[in-house]
């Protein structure tokens, strides 16, 4: 085909084709960056460590996300031995007990410090299985607050999921 015969199909200009293509995809990829990023922490363990470690990679998200300008919504599901971590209660007499001379009771204060800072400066959301929580027969007063009552954790976590959210799990260093 001679130069004549395809400017008949193509009345744009072969840059500006290109330009408009790269501008597309700039654009799109501009609007994922900015798109809200939903995490979910399954918090159903017992180690204090492995609990500051998650703390810190809790801050360390939300700092990034902050200084990328991208909104964030990020959830703590406690469930299992995790309820541990919302209550100043020794749960004496439960599966979940805190030894008050432990390496946990010793912690405590500086944990919940740190959790708390993530809740009121970066609006972190806490979420409390119920299931557990009627276990060990307190009541929500005695959880720190704000904290919301979820029927089950575990399904919370699934039903998370499924609403896009990434399931994120805290593992031991």
């Amino acid at each position: 085909m001679n130069r004549a015969r395809l400017s008949r199909y193509f009345t744009v200009p072969l840059p500006a084709l290109v330009l408009a293509s790269l501008l597309m995809a700039l654009a799109s990829s501009q609007a994922l960056a900015f798109e809200e990023r939903k995490i979910a922490w399954h918090v159903g363990f017992e180690d204090p460590s492995q609990y500051s470690s998650m703390l810190g990679s809790i801050n360390s998200m939300v700092e990034a996300y902050e200084g990328r300008l991208i909104d964030y919504d990020i959830r703590l599901v406690f469930r299992a031995q995790g309820i541990r971590f919302v209550t100043d209660d020794n749960m004496e007499g439960t599966p979940f007990e805190v030894d008050p001379d432990g390496e946990f009771a010793e912690q405590r204060g500086e944990l919940r410090s740190r959790l708390m800072q993530l809740v009121n400066l970066h609006n972190v959301s806490l979420e409390l299985c119920d299931s557990t929580r009627a276990a060990v027969g307190l009541d929500m007063d005695a959880f720190y607050q704000p904290i919301e009552r979820v029927d089950s954790g575990i399904v919370q976590l699934g039903d998370l999921h499924h609403e896009g959210y990434a399931v994120m799990h805290a593992y031991r260093n």
